[in-house]
């Protein structure tokens, strides 16, 4: 197994970490810009078929902590993703039972979910290394169709992260199906965090586990150390 660099972990873990609490602490940006760091969480997933025909997704592809943490973990994501969808209905009109999993959660509460992704998955670089498990990145599987496919004949993926201007990274994956358990189901619950308001309306979806395998450092320029 692989630990993913401290180079690639500069750009697209505490790059994101520092995007989060900007926000958190009521940092304002261009909108070009929050879009811009949005890059960061959604790489282009490869996968081939069994005739090795590629195929790319662009897909939100998340970290996660180590196994004795996810407990703790996702009991407070639930306490949280509870208490803010009662909030939301108290606002919303009498009936109103959510938009589904594609939308993006009620903007008065972003930053309160932003706090529990800092406690729980983005942390200092001293924390992170106790806690996250940085040989592991995670999806869902949102529409079972060509990724899905894919994934049933060959086993092995590339992930492509790029921050413009010259941040690229490669990052080679084993793909591991799952269908039950406690990373699945952290899994979800972080999705439901930054997508979708109802949880009884977040389906339990099939997560993609990628054991890294190789980071390859395509950057145009050096990437420099995160203090």
């Amino acid at each position: 197994m692989t630990v993913l660099t401290n180079n690639f972990l500069d750009s697209f873990y505490y790059g994101i970490r520092d995007d989060y609490m900007e926000r958190v602490n009521g940092t304002k940006k261009e909108l070009p810009e929050v879009f811009l760091g949005l890059t960061r969480n959604n790489p282009a997933v490869i996968t081939c078929d069994k005739n090795l025909l590629p195929n790319g997704s662009i897909k939100s592809v998340g970290f996660h902590p180590k196994e004795e943490f996810l407990e703790e973990a996702i009991n407070e994501y639930d306490n949280f993703l509870n208490w803010r969808w009662e909030k939301i209905k108290e606002e919303m009109d009498k009936g109103y039972e959510g938009e589904g999993w594609l939308y993006s959660p009620h903007p008065d509460y972003i930053a309160d979910g932003l706090k529990h992704a800092l406690k729980h998955v983005y942390l200092s670089e001293e924390e992170s290394k106790k806690k996250i498990d940085f040989e592991k990145l995670g999806t869902l599987e949102g529409f079972y169709k060509k990724t899905w496919e894919n994934v049933q004949h060959n086993k092995k993926a590339a992930i492509i992260y790029y921050y413009p201007p010259g941040t690229h990274f490669q990052i080679n994956c084993t793909v591991e199906i799952q269908k039950a358990g406690p990373l699945r189901d952290f899994i979800n619950r972080a999705a439901c965090l930054a997508h979708g308001d109802n949880p009884a309306k977040w389906p339990k979806r099939t997560a993609y586990i990628f054991h890294v395998d190789e980071v390859i450092d395509k950057s145009v320029y050096p990437t420099t150390t995160h203090s």
